[in-house]
């Protein structure tokens, strides 16, 4: 049985986007179709998500390898827009502080000059605000702490720092941008976003962005370009992949799949094109321990289940 886009997207924006997520869940689904089935998923989440308040990002495997997880974190860390995020952090830190936030620039000279407080007790301030609501946040790791809490305090203490600057660092690290970890000593953080601690930082992303003033991230990841078998049918500037891969793709989803109690109003869309079911060599069935996470035990005989873990499309 297969269910038509515009029905899933309306069900799942019901289900799941109104309450739900908005209230701290998480989820991961699993939707099969076409190129056009699939656009249009990603289109309605993009337009449903967004109209809710939600952060909302696509990762194709075509062009991004996400069977490591850190590439995945990496694509979806660079489309983020985090000066938007970070000022919404800062001027909470400034409003619990009962400091104007109407002035001509955020920064603690600036601040320190409209109140008439000294601007070393203006900073004492926020940092202590800071360290209290997100250095001391253990639902975020160690560093992804200490990176929040510099991109929210240099820009105040160095609002002319420039390119070159810890925040710009700090960025290029979360971004998989930055070819030197020693840039980031001053900033305490000593190991670089890789294929170990990639998916705790993803967790922390999701916690971040709701701490941000968002109701929720949702991610898309189009799988598809895992399925082609024939290396000859990838298009010029696109990724083949290995049957190797493949498998190593799985092995991730299904990490995702058992760490959704970790994430926070976070929606982690995987969509596939119809060779994910009916593949015997590269297909869903193939990877066990993904397959009795994500297969239906029991299905209708009418209609599919509009909240499974596993959609099969309508052909429009």
């Amino acid at each position: 049985m297969t269910i038509a886009t515009t029905d899933w997207l309306k069900t799942f924006s019901a289900e799941y986007l109104d309450e739900f997520i908005r209230d701290g869940g998480a989820t991961v689904k699993f939707l099969v179709g076409d190129d056009n089935q699939r656009r249009a998923v990603t289109e309605g989440l993009k337009a449903e998500g967004s109209k809710r308040g939600y952060l909302v990002k696509s990762v194709d495997s075509a062009v991004t390898k996400a069977h490591l997880v850190d590439q995945f974190f990496f694509a979806v860390a660079r489309q983020i827009e985090w000066p938007a995020l970070v000022d919404v952090v800062r001027r909470r830190a400034l409003d619990g502080n009962g400091y104007d936030q109407t002035g001509p620039e955020l920064t603690i000279a600036g601040i320190a000059q409209a109140t008439g407080v000294a601007s070393h007790f203006v900073r004492n301030n926020i940092e202590r605000w800071l360290s209290e609501n997100v250095f001391h946040d253990y639902s975020m790791t160690h560093e992804f702490r200490l990176a929040m809490m510099h991109i929210c305090l240099d820009p105040m203490n160095n609002p002319y720092q420039g390119v070159g600057g810890m925040t710009d660092v700090i960025l290029n690290w979360l971004r998989g941008e930055l070819k030197l970890i020693s840039a980031l000593k001053p900033a305490a953080i000593y190991q670089k976003i890789a294929r170990h601690n990639a998916r705790d930082t993803f967790v922390s992303l999701s916690h971040w962005v709701r701490f941000a003033g968002k109701a929720g991230m949702i991610v898309t990841l189009d799988i598809s370009a895992y399925l082609t078998r024939v290396r000859a049918a990838v298009a010029p500037g696109e990724s083949y992949y290995t049957r190797a891969a493949t498998m190593d793709l799985y092995e991730s989803l299904r990490q995702f799949v058992d760490s959704v109690d970790e994430m926070e109003s976070a929606v982690v869309v995987v969509l596939a094109a119809p060779e994910f079911l009916d593949d015997n060599d590269r297909g869903l069935s193939t990877y066990r321990a993904l397959y009795a996470r994500v297969a239906d035990e029991v299905r209708g005989r009418v209609r599919d289940n509009p909240v499974a873990g596993l959609i099969r499309l309508a052909a429009v």
